[in-house]
């Protein structure tokens, strides 16, 4: 079920006047007409139905109406949409080269995360401690584009975040603070400390958070990887082919989704 992502400046108020490519998009692209609806969410994961009561040359306005927990609506978007229950899944992706960060976070949010955010390690090729503040805020606009536009194509519930700045690898932990389950993949030949998924995730709780920290291009290195279990993040190889970094994020994702929620 397709669905619009509010502005952020939305607060529950009864009417919505979108202007512009927001206007645009429910007009010429999903070609509502006056009257039919659409379902809206807002950066807490609140649902609105949201009703198309004028079309302008250049905007549009709609009646907006809070959905309740357990409340039935159906919207001029009648294809079935999974509502959930969700794992609570943070994805921790170390910088990559060029768009493949684009990428991994359009499919994550699409998957459900709940949470994305950027992290630079020591193989990180991309460093971005030299840009400039409007290079690297372009950067994040850009993500934010790809996160809004997969949020309302696949119509997750999930309001998915993306945290603002990149997080140093030493920073990580104690940024995490230990909220639940922490996991980083590596190809290592330490096998001895790696664990499966499957046997992590045995008893953890749905809606207990589980972090993936996924490393750069280059992986990560030995003291990385020593710090971060003595951080208490749980190392895990997947018993795959060797998977690029975007690749792997997606990857780990779903295999700790189907996990969590068809045991």
């Amino acid at each position: 079920m397709r669905q619009l992502v509010l502005p952020r400046s939305f607060d529950g108020e009864p009417l919505l006047e979108l202007e512009g490519k927001e206007s645009q998009y429910l007009t010429r692209v999903l070609r509502l007409q006056i009257g039919q609806q659409i379902l809206g969410l807002d950066g807490q994961g609140r649902k609105f139905l949201l009703t198309l009561t004028e079309i302008k040359n250049q905007s549009c306005t709609l009646s907006c109406k809070l959905v309740e927990p357990g409340m039935q609506v159906e919207t001029t978007d009648t294809l079935p949409s999974y509502q959930g229950p969700y794992p609570n899944l943070v994805l921790l992706q170390c910088l990559c080269k060029g768009k493949k960060e684009e990428q991994i976070f359009r499919q994550a949010t699409e998957i459900g995360a709940t949470t994305l955010a950027l992290v630079s390690s020591r193989y990180c090729v991309t460093d971005l401690s030299d840009k400039k503040d409007k290079a690297v805020r372009a950067r994040f606009d850009r993500l934010e584009a790809q996160i809004k536009e997969a949020l309302q194509q696949s119509g997750s519930p999930i309001a998915t975040n993306l945290v603002p700045q990149v997080l140093d690898l030493r920073d990580v932990p104690s940024w995490w603070d230990g909220q639940g389950l922490a996991i980083f993949f590596h190809q290592s030949t330490r096998s001895e400390e790696q664990q499966t998924l499957t046997s992590l995730l045995k008893d953890h709780p749905l809606d207990k958070p589980v972090c993936v920290l996924i490393g750069p291009e280059g992986g990560f290195s030995d003291e990385e990887c020593t710090f971060l279990e003595k951080e208490g993040f749980k190392p895990v190889v997947l018993k795959t082919n060797i998977l690029r970094s975007e690749t792997a994020g997606i990857y780990a994702l779903a295999a700790i989704q189907v996990l969590l929620t068809q045991s």
